[in-house]
């Protein structure tokens, strides 16, 4: 008579740890999809960031050859 009730216990244990990670499972879930609008803006941001710097090498070497030129120029005369 104790091995059926060991069984039912096991069972009840089994299905309190299954519905445990359930419940954790669907919290991570639940933070990951609510900061997932943060995260796009962010990285929106980011890209836009890296498309600003790209610009700004850019413009930094035009400047540089510019100013390579100017020198030269300047030490001929």
């Amino acid at each position: 008579m104790s091995e059926p009730a060991n069984i039912n216990s096991l069972k009840e244990w089994l299905t309190f740890f299954a519905g445990i990670i359930a419940c954790v499972a669907g919290i991570i879930f639940w933070v990951q999809s609510s900061n997932n609008p943060r995260f796009e803006h962010i990285e929106k941001e980011i890209s836009v960031l890296r498309q600003d710097i790209k610009n700004i090498r850019i413009d930094n070497s035009e400047i540089l050859r510019i100013v390579g030129r100017l020198e030269g120029k300047l030490e001929n005369h």
